[in-house]
């Protein structure tokens, strides 16, 4: 696959570059923001955040069109750079969290630049099998990030970590900068942002595939803000603690997902989809009922979330990919918006939750009976579908 398309050799390290940085920071941003904002307004970033992100996500097909996704994704990283920059060495509440509302949405443009030049240099092979393979790789960067982050955090402050990100960040820009030059992009689409809206959501396989990845993303907004926060703040976990559980919890990204999408023409998506909600749902409710300060409990039981979230996230980009074409650059900001818009409502969601419910963990209790949504909505597909 990559002796025949060294392009897509690079796509992939840059993906997993990309993650290795995200996977630093994402679990440690709630904490972090906490700090200068209070534990209640952390929701509020993060929905301020993702409204920005939804509103520069509708300009990108037309900015792809004059610009070319190889500069386009050039300027992303270089805003991230700069935003990573100043996360670390800053101090101010009020710039940190404008800089945090900044550097959260140019990840959503460098995320829909890689899909899309993976999109481009996955044509001639199985798609299964490159998403599969691709998102493995993405998902080792989390594993990897995890192990090593609660020893770093043990020893400097949450700045050392933003501080590695923009070193990991900078070797991004590098990579981007020497292998990508000379890329010749397709003839994107002229759809404008609302006619794309409409168009999409009249192909009831997208349709599908939109909600399905909008359960997903809502499920990883509430573990990724608030399963550190009840960690360490309700169970008195340490940090050290936390990043052993969460790098048990991962392993399931990297050791399922490319043998998922390798066979999963001959698998099905709606079997498998149906599966791992069911195991997704089972496992959130039962961390309901888990109030033990113990690592290993903790850690079979966020393990066995994640093989279910493993599972939804390799077939239902495959099922998605499936019914685009390479020019509907359009369709792929409409169905990654599902992340920004999941960044509104679960923290708004969340919001209330916590302000009516008497603890903490029932929020794990609603995000499992959400989940079996997802049965629900796997069940629908049928063959003629896939």
């Amino acid at each position: 696959m990559f002796k025949k398309n060294l392009k897509l050799k690079n796509i992939f390290l840059l993906g997993f570059l990309f993650s290795l940085h995200l996977a630093f920071i994402s679990y440690i941003n709630s904490s972090f923001l906490s700090v200068f904002s209070g534990e209640k307004n952390v929701s509020l970033i993060y929905i301020l955040g993702s409204v920005t992100s939804l509103l520069v996500l509708s300009l990108i097909p037309e900015i792809l069109r004059k610009r070319g996704v190889y500069r386009f994704l050039l300027f992303s990283t270089g805003l991230s750079l700069l935003s990573l920059f100043l996360l670390s060495v800053l101090k101010s509440p009020f710039l940190i969290i404008s800089i945090f509302i900044f550097y959260f949405t140019v990840n959503y443009l460098i995320i829909f630049a890689l899909d899309e030049l993976l999109q481009i240099f996955s044509q001639n092979f199985s798609l299964g099998r490159v998403r599969g393979l691709y998102l493995s790789l993405i998902n080792l960067a989390w594993v990897i990030a995890q192990i090593l982050s609660g020893k770093i955090l043990s020893k400097f402050s949450f700045s050392a970590v933003y501080f590695i990100a923009f070193i990991i960040m900078t070797i991004f820009f590098l990579v981007t900068l020497l292998s990508l030059k000379g890329l010749n992009d397709p003839q994107y689409d002229k759809a404008f942002a609302w006619e794309s809206f409409k168009d999409f959501f009249k192909n009831i396989n997208l349709t599908r595939a939109y909600k399905i990845n909008f359960i997903l993303q809502f499920f990883y907004v509430w573990m990724v803000i608030y399963t550190p926060i009840y960690l360490y703040s309700h169970l008195s976990f340490s940090w050290q603690e936390i990043s052993l559980i969460f790098t048990i919890m991962l392993l399931p990204f990297v050791f399922i997902q490319f043998p998922l999408g390798r066979y999963s023409d001959k698998i099905g998506e709606r079997k498998m989809l149906l599966f791992g909600f069911a195991i997704a749902s089972l496992a959130t409710l039962s961390l309901f009922f888990i109030e033990r300060h113990e690592v290993w409990i903790w850690a079979l039981a966020l393990f066995c979330t994640r093989i279910g979230a493993a599972i939804i996230e390799v077939m239902s980009d495959v099922y998605f990919f499936k019914h685009i074409k390479r020019e509907n650059d359009e369709f792929i900001a409409v169905y990654r918006n599902t992340g920004p818009v999941s960044y509104v409502l679960a923290p708004l969601v969340a919001f209330f939750v916590l302000y009516f419910v008497p603890a903490f963990n029932f929020i794990f209790l609603i995000l499992g009976a959400l989940l079996l949504y997802g049965v629900y909505l796997s069940s629908t597909i049928e063959k003629s579908d896939i």
